[in-house]
C-alpha cells in the first residue's frame, strides 16, 4: 500500500511537471504566432516612421475622460471662492515652503517685473523665459528636488560634496535673472500675496491633469487655491496641456468665479481676465522651440497641444 501512493505521488508530479515543461500544441501555436506577429510589428515600424510615431498616444481627449457636470464644477469653484479665507486660516504655509521663500527673497530683484513658472519642472521652461524676457525676474517653482536637479546648468557642476550640497538647497540661482526654487505652489503663491510681490506674468505648463474624476479636486481650476492664481495677477496667465478639456474647464471657472464674486458682491479677482476666458482655450501652432520635456515629447509624435491665454483686460 505504501508503495502504490508513492508511485500514485510520483506519477502525478511528473505529470506537473510534464505540463510545465512541455506546452500544449495550441498554447506553442500560439506562443509561435505572438512571437511572430511581434517581430512583424517591430519590422513594419522600423521601416515606416509613422507607425512608430503612432506607437504611443500620450493625449486624453473627452472620450477617454468625459468633462464633468458643468452644475458640479460651478458648485465647487464657487465654493472655493467664497470659502478662500477659511482655507488659508486651516491650512497653515508649509514651514519648508516659508522657509525657502525667505531664503529667495532677497535674491529678488523687485526693480524689476517678476515671471512666474509654477510647476517648472527641470526648468527649462523658466531658462527659455529668461532668455526671452532677459530684463525680467523669472522664477520657476516646483516641489521636487529631484526635478529641479536636472536643469542643465546643474547638469554641468563637478559631483563633489559642495555641488550636491548647493543641489539640496531650496533654491538655485542658475542665471543673471533665473532662479529656481523647491516649494509648495499653493504656500508659495500665499507668501507672494503676503511679500506683496508684483507677478506680471504667471506660466503653468502641462499641470498633472488628475483625469480620473474622483481626483478632481487637485485639478488647479478645481482646487481652494484656485482663487489664489486669479489674486496673483499679471499682465496674463499662461496655461498649456494636451487636454484641450482641461483647459476648457480652467476656462469655465473663471466664468463661474466671475459669477460668484458679482452675486455676493465680493471683490472680483476673476473680471480682467474674463473675456479671455469666454475666448477659450486654442491650438499651438507655433512649435518651433518645446518649452518643456513634456511638449518636446507630445511634439515629437505629432500630437496636439493646447494654450490658455488670459490676458488683463480692463476691470
Amino acid at each position: 500500500m505504501f508503495h502504490h501512493k508513492s508511485y500514485n505521488y510520483s506519477f502525478l508530479v511528473f505529470l506537473m511537471m510534464l505540463k510545465l515543461f512541455i506546452p500544449s500544441a495550441s498554447f506553442s501555436h500560439r506562443c509561435f504566432n505572438t512571437v511572430k506577429s511581434r517581430k512583424t510589428e517591430i519590422v513594419q515600424r522600423q521601416r515606416y516612421p509613422i507607425l512608430k510615431s503612432m506607437a504611443t498616444q500620450y493625449t486624453i481627449n473627452d472620450d477617454v475622460c468625459p468633462p464633468i457636470d458643468e452644475a458640479e464644477l460651478r458648485k465647487i469653484v464657487q465654493k472655493h471662492c467664497e470659502c478662500l479665507q477659511r482655507f488659508t486660516k486651516n491650512k497653515p504655509i508649509a514651514q519648508h515652503t516659508s522657509a525657502a521663500f525667505d531664503q529667495i527673497l532677497p535674491h529678488i530683484d523687485t526693480t524689476k517685473k517678476i515671471i512666474l513658472d509654477s510647476g517648472c519642472g527641470t526648468g527649462r521652461s523658466t531658462l527659455l523665459l529668461g532668455e526671452r524676457y532677459p530684463s525680467h525676474t523669472i522664477i520657476g517653482v516646483d516641489r521636487s528636488f529631484v526635478r529641479l536637479n536636472r536643469n542643465c546648468i546643474s547638469k554641468k557642476g563637478d559631483a563633489d560634496s559642495d555641488s550636491n550640497e548647493n543641489n539640496q538647497r531650496p533654491f538655485q540661482a542658475v542665471s543673471s535673472n533665473v532662479l529656481l526654487v523647491r516649494a509648495e505652489l499653493s504656500d508659495f503663491w500665499r507668501c507672494c500675496l503676503d511679500a506683496k510681490l508684483e507677478v506680471d506674468q504667471h506660466y503653468i505648463l502641462y499641470p498633472n491633469p488628475y483625469p480620473k474624476k474622483n481626483r478632481i479636486k487637485k485639478r488647479f481650476y478645481a482646487h481652494p487655491s484656485f482663487p489664489i492664481i486669479l489674486n496673483l495677477g499679471g499682465s496674463k496667465i499662461v496655461v498649456r496641456s494636451n487636454w484641450e478639456g482641461y483647459l476648457k474647464e480652467f476656462a469655465k471657472s473663471v466664468e463661474y468665479a466671475d459669477e460668484l464674486y458679482v452675486s455676493q458682491e465680493m471683490e472680483n479677482l476673476a473680471l480682467p481676465y474674463l473675456q479671455d476666458a469666454k475666448v477659450g482655450p486654442k491650438e499651438r501652432v507655433d512649435k518651433t522651440v518645446a518649452w518643456t520635456n513634456f511638449e518636446k515629447k507630445y511634439d515629437d509624435v505629432g500630437e496636439k497641444t493646447y494654450e490658455l491665454i488670459l490676458r488683463k483686460g480692463d476691470s
